[in-house]
């Protein structure tokens, strides 16, 4: 749910950075977020002081801090879910009914009228007691391993000048749109307690300017940024980078050793032939790709100037047992309304599709999307994500105003036209880049078809197949 969360490798830089700052009692965190650094480096024995401005953030600091804060639902929360109320009286409860309600936030104000909401609702309530119990355990224990000398919720902007000398200071603040992410993120949340946030500014570049010259200006401290700062470049301490062509974090502090990390992609062979340039068969599979096989197959077949993305379910499509293309799955949470364009819901994200290179079929990549819209395919949807899955929404960028490779397989749901390398997540993509510097920005949907795999490959040998290659 966080954005910009800090991931183990940095973890482990600042944890070594903190480890050697010996003449120093007390760490401040400044934007604490989900209390990454402070579990971190809790095991070193200093004091630690955090602030945020989140009612999520807000709750797990005080009561860290031993200072609880009372966690009143609405009116509307009590009235949607008044089940919740049975488990809510002491601080541990109160705190485990508020991190279960991140999940039912997305609820608020969905029509029970609407079986799959109405089903997830149900479901909730009769596992909530078993789900409350297990989020109360893990409270209590977290508690006891971590402990706060203060939190303070409170705009980071103004925090930073009570940060008395001699202290530590570490942040790895919100860049480029992640603060109004963030709001954005929790205002569901928000909206199911009774919270009345602190002022606060969201930080757009000069306000991170005068952030990071506070935090700068002191004997310890230990900064981490997704740009590198080239007039920080004498404090540059490290960089990591989670995967291929990922954003690196540029980690800068006054003193200590320099680290360098950067991924090491396992891949794993596909065991069986690609098409070559021969005809395709007729008995059309799909098999369910390990990350390693899915991870060589999208160094070999898709554009390289793709961002790659972390998948939660890759497939092979295969014809008479030879590889045509891979399509992989994310039920990752995302930021897209998919339900204000296609009712059919639960919506899956389609993160890539592809086909081989070496086929002589200039349309194949229409057969790895009708695939992935096939009924064998909904089934693998909802075997591996454990939901219902009824439609599909991918995104694409081009050129033109439509995708052709879409086009006819998939419904355009929104089109927009401007500069995508401007975007907030777009930060650290090459300017060059051919692929992301594109005019339009696509995004295409479908229910799933309901079509065997049988009747679609002979849909599109039909329509597609005489399209071929030219040499």
């Amino acid at each position: 749910m966080f954005h910009g969360s800090i991931p183990s490798d940095m973890c482990r830089i600042v944890r070594e950075h903190v480890s050697l700052w010996t003449d120093v009692t007390d760490v401040y965190n400044v934007c604490c977020g989900n209390f990454t650094v402070e579990k971190t480096i809790a095991s070193l024995g200093k004091q630690l002081h955090s602030c945020d401005v989140l009612m999520y953030s807000t709750a797990i600091g005080r009561y860290l801090a031993g200072d609880p804060m009372p966690l009143v639902l609405t009116e509307q929360a009590a009235g949607e879910f008044p089940w919740v109320l049975e488990h809510h009286e002491t601080p541990a409860d109160q705190l485990a009914t508020m991190l279960l309600c991140t999940r039912l936030a997305p609820l608020m104000g969905k029509k029970e009228t609407h079986a799959y909401w109405a089903k997830v609702r149900r479901a909730y309530e009769q596992q909530w007691p078993d789900l409350h119990a297990k989020t109360v355990a893990k409270v209590t224990a977290a508690a006891d391993v971590l402990k706060l000398a203060s939190y303070s919720a409170e705009d980071a902007l103004t925090w930073v000048d009570k940060i008395p000398p001699g202290a530590g200071v570490v942040s790895y603040p919100p860049f480029h749109g992640a603060g109004a992410a963030f709001v954005r993120d929790f205002a569901k949340l928000e909206e199911m307690f009774e919270w009345e946030p602190p002022p606060f500014t969201i930080m757009e570049d000069p306000e991170l300017e005068y952030l990071i010259g506070r935090i700068t200006d002191r004997d310890h401290w230990l900064l981490g940024t997704n740009e590198e700062v080239p007039e920080m470049a004498p404090f540059l301490r490290g960089r990591t980078r989670t995967t291929n062509r990922g954003i690196p974090i540029y980690v800068y502090a006054n003193s200590g050793p320099m680290r360098l990390v950067e991924p090491r992609q396992k891949t794993e062979a596909w065991p069986g032939p690609h098409l070559a340039d021969e005809e395709l068969g007729d008995s059309i599979s799909l098999a369910v790709l390990s990350g390693g096989q899915f991870a060589a197959l999208r160094s070999a077949y898709m554009n390289a100037n793709i961002r790659p993305g972390s998948e939660s379910l890759g497939v092979a499509v295969l014809v008479d047992k030879k590889l045509v293309g891979v399509f992989a799955y994310s039920w990752a949470p995302t930021l897209g309304n998919w339900g204000a364009h296609l009712p059919q819901q639960p919506t899956v994200y389609m993160l890539s599709d592809f086909p081989v290179s070496t086929s002589r079929y200039a349309k194949l990549s229409k057969l790895i999307v009708m695939a992935a819209i096939s009924r064998e395919a909904q089934l693998l949807t909802w075997r591996h994500g454990h939901r219902r899955y009824q439609s599909l929404a991918t995104t694409a960028f081009t050129k033109r105003p439509v995708s052709m490779k879409y086009r006819g397989v998939l419904r355009l749901l929104k089109r927009d036209q401007k500069d995508v390398l401007k975007e907030d997540w777009a930060k650290g993509i090459d300017p060059n880049d051919s692929y992301y510097a594109q005019q339009y920005q696509l995004q295409y949907g479908a229910p799933f078809s309901g079509k065997p795999l049988a009747e679609v490959l002979v849909e599109w040998k039909k329509r597609y197949a005489k399209d071929v290659k030219k040499r």
